[in-house]
């Protein structure tokens, strides 16, 4: 019998333990709910923070063993939120001397990477030497470094350039802008509870704010 009273006893202080535990957060805080004395703020302007970027482009590269090049192409990427771009660019290159031009490469590139850099892999065929090519390439900001395998002469055929790709946009819209009724205060959590003496249910905050009405 005294076993059981001890055991009854024992469970009776747990709970009230973990009751105590429990609760002492929102006795401690003694803020009142705020009611309609706050309220979600209105969200306007905001984009999806990505963006689809198409250029033409022309430019010069100096391909080391056969001279200079001029280089017409477009390339189209999409840039997501964290500014990561997916795309393919397709050019075609004409070799160029004092005196003559002809057309040589047609290459097609897929592209990765961010904004700031992209790599480029893919292939390409080579008129001139009637040959099919692998193809790579790192791009930024108007320059560009890469080089081409010739499929058939097995020769590497490396280059570096200059040409109108600036890197393309960045995600529209941004973050957007929160707004409030006429004479209201947007203010967070930390002041609602620090100096309001308040607090908010979930539904009140966008954006981790809310609007408050001045006292």
């Amino acid at each position: 019998m005294k076993k059981s009273s001890f055991i009854v006893r024992s469970l009776a202080v747990a709970v009230a333990a973990l009751s105590a535990g429990l609760f002492a957060p929102s006795v401690m805080a003694g803020a009142a709910p705020c009611g309609t004395s706050c309220a979600a703020p209105v969200l306007s302007g905001g984009g999806t923070g990505e963006a689809d970027t198409t250029q033409a482009y022309a430019g010069i590269n100096w391909a080391f063993g056969s001279g200079t090049e001029l280089v017409v192409g477009v390339r189209s990427l999409h840039t997501n939120a964290r500014n990561k771009v997916a795309g393919a660019k397709v050019e075609a290159t004409f070799p160029f001397g004092k005196q003559s031009i002809a057309f040589d490469k047609l290459r097609l590139r897929l592209v990765g990477g961010n904004r700031l850099g992209m790599y480029e892999l893919g292939g390409g065929y080579s008129f001139a030497s009637k040959g099919f090519l692998l193809s790579g390439a790192l791009q930024a900001d108007y320059v560009v470094a890469g080089t081409d395998f010739n499929l058939s002469s097995f020769q590497w055929q490396p280059f570096i350039g200059i040409n109108t790709l600036a890197r393309p946009d960045e995600g529209s819209g941004g973050p957007g802008t929160l707004s409030c009724p006429a004479g209201w205060e947007l203010h967070d959590a930390a002041w609602l509870l620090n100096t309001g003496n308040m607090n908010a249910t979930s539904d009140k905050f966008v954006n981790g704010l809310t609007c408050v009405e001045p006292a």
